[in-house]
C-alpha cells in the first residue's frame, strides 16, 4: 500500500511539473523599428589639435540594431551639441563596431551619442557617459554597447 501510495505521488509531482510547456508562455513582442525620412548627416570629425585631450572607444551596436548596419551608417558624440567625434563601422567578428575617437578639454563632459542607420533613415540618440580620457577603448560592459533603443 505505501509503495504505490508512493507511486501516485510521484507520478502526480512528474505531471505537474512537465503539464507546462514553452507554448503555454507569451512570446515577447518583436520589436519592429519604423523607418524614418531622415536624409545622412554632414557631420564632420572635428580637428583633435584643437582640444587638450582625446578619447578612443569602439562602441558596438545593440543586437537589436546590428542587423541594420551598412557601410553608410555613422556614430557621432556631441559634447553641449558640439560634434567632437564620428565614427564609420566596420564589421569585428561578425559584429558591426565604431572605433570612434572623442575630444575634449576636460574630463567629466556629458557626451551624447548619435548613430545614423542608412538603411532606415534615422537617427537615434542616447546619453552615453561623460568624458574620461584614461577609459580603456575595450570592454565588455554596458558602456561598449550602449543603448539606443529601450
Amino acid at each position: 500500500m505505501k509503495k504505490t501510495i508512493l507511486a501516485i505521488a510521484a507520478l502526480a509531482f512528474m505531471a505537474w511539473g512537465c503539464s507546462s510547456n514553452d507554448d503555454d508562455q507569451p512570446n515577447p513582442p518583436s520589436l519592429e523599428i519604423q523607418k524614418g525620412e531622415e536624409a545622412r548627416p554632414d557631420w564632420a570629425v572635428p580637428n583633435f589639435d584643437l582640444y587638450e585631450q582625446v578619447m578612443s572607444v569602439d562602441i558596438y551596436l545593440q543586437d537589436t540594431l546590428q542587423s541594420y548596419v551598412s557601410d553608410a551608417d555613422l556614430v557621432c558624440a556631441k559634447i553641449d551639441d558640439e560634434v567632437r567625434g564620428v565614427a564609420q563601422p566596420k564589421q569585428v567578428d561578425g559584429k558591426w563596431m565604431f572605433p570612434l575617437t572623442i575630444a575634449a578639454d576636460t574630463s567629466g563632459e556629458s557626451i551624447t551619442l548619435y548613430y545614423y542607420c542608412d538603411q532606415l533613415h534615422r537617427i537615434f540618440t542616447t546619453y552615453w557617459t561623460r568624458f574620461d580620457a584614461s577609459l580603456s577603448p575595450t570592454g565588455t560592459s554596458d558602456l561598449y554597447t550602449p543603448v539606443f533603443l529601450k
